[in-house]
């Protein structure tokens, strides 16, 4: 099965304050209700951002926790729902950029790897770059208590200090993505590819 294949069907909930939002379910021991949102981040250069979580109730807010650890270890389908999104956002919006990255380094890494071992189908749609920041990303560790099989347990979680950059980023080097090299990547860009 293609790696889009496995995406869930999923919802365009509309445009609110120029952020699309999609919606979905993840199927398993539970149903989880995910969000995508594709938020402005330069619009000089049409670049948006791509985050995606639970959506939770907290303290009677409604959130989506992108820190999530309830999930239904169905990384792959969650991901390719992601960039089924993506590539609905660029329907309407074909000469824009995504930045895609992780939150976390674990999440970062990650998605990298799926990323790589998807190269051949997500290439035939879109044109992927990888990048460095001049500044480098502060990293903060926090604590977490997560419940696993009814048991609580206190993890530390590294997770990216997106405060720490200044609102002038400055861009290192963005080069064709190169699966040899993902370690090297703070960011992923996405183009829609031009002949489709």
């Amino acid at each position: 099965m293609d790696f889009l294949d496995k995406a869930y069907n999923y919802n365009f909930e509309g445009i609110t304050n120029e952020v699309y939002q999609f919606r979905f379910i993840s199927m398993g021991i539970q149903e989880i209700t995910k969000i995508v949102s594709i938020s402005p981040i330069n619009k000089n250069l049409n670049w948006y951002s791509v985050g995606f979580g639970n959506l939770e109730n907290y303290e009677n807010t409604i959130i989506v926790n992108d820190l999530a650890e309830i999930n239904n270890n169905d990384y792959d389908e969650v991901l390719a729902t992601v960039f089924m999104c993506i590539l609905h956002f660029f329907i309407s919006n074909p000469d824009y950029t995504i930045l895609f990255f992780g939150n976390t380094l674990h999440k970062h890494r990650l998605y990298k790897q799926k990323i790589s071992s998807n190269m051949i189908i997500l290439k035939q749609y879109l044109e992927i770059s990888g990048g460095r920041m001049e500044q480098q990303i502060k990293i903060i560790e926090k604590k977490q208590t997560i419940t696993r099989k009814g048991k609580e347990h206190e993890r530390t979680i590294r997770e990216k200090d997106l405060t720490s950059l200044s609102n002038s980023v400055e861009i290192k080097s963005i080069e064709k993505y190169n699966t040899t090299k993902t370690a090297d990547y703070q960011f992923v860009l996405f183009k829609l590819k031009k002949d489709l």
